[in-house]
C-alpha cells in the first residue's frame, strides 16, 4: 500500500515527499525537523493510536493539514473531530487521493469539513 500511495503522490510535480515513517512515534518525532504542509496517515495503527497522533500533531503544529486514509467510511466523522483536515477513502482512486490533497491545499483552515 505504501508503495502505491508513494507512486500515486509522485505523479502530481507539485508535490514534495519530505519522508516516510512505519510508525506514529517516529513520524511524530520528525515533525519538528521536517515541517511538512501536509501529512499524509495511512497505517495500520489501532484506531486509538491513530487519534493520539492526530490530537498530538495538531497540538505541536496547527497548521500542518493531516489527510488520513482509512479502510472505511465509519470513523471519519471521528478522526475530523481527532483533527484530521480530510479523511478518504483506501480504495479511492488516485485522483481523488490527489484532489483531496488539493483542496487541503487551497482551502482556508475554517473551511474544512
Amino acid at each position: 500500500m505504501q508503495q502505491s500511495l508513494r507512486s500515486s503522490l509522485t505523479a502530481c510535480s507539485s508535490l514534495v515527499i519530505v519522508a516516510s515513517f512505519g510508525d506514529g512515534l517516529t513520524a511524530l518525532n520528525q515533525l519538528d525537523k521536517l515541517h511538512p504542509g501536509i501529512l499524509i496517515i495511512d497505517s495500520n495503527l489501532l484506531d486509538d493510536e491513530v487519534d493520539a497522533l492526530l490530537a498530538a500533531v495538531k497540538n505541536r503544529q496547527p497548521a500542518i493539514r493531516c489527510l488520513v486514509l482509512v479502510r472505511s467510511g465509519s470513523r471519519q466523522r471521528q478522526l475530523l473531530t481527532h483533527g484530521a483536515d480530510a479523511v478518504i477513502s483506501r480504495s479511492e482512486s488516485a485522483q481523488e487521493l490527489l484532489a483531496a490533497l488539493s483542496r487541503l491545499v487551497q482551502e482556508p483552515e475554517d473551511q474544512q469539513a
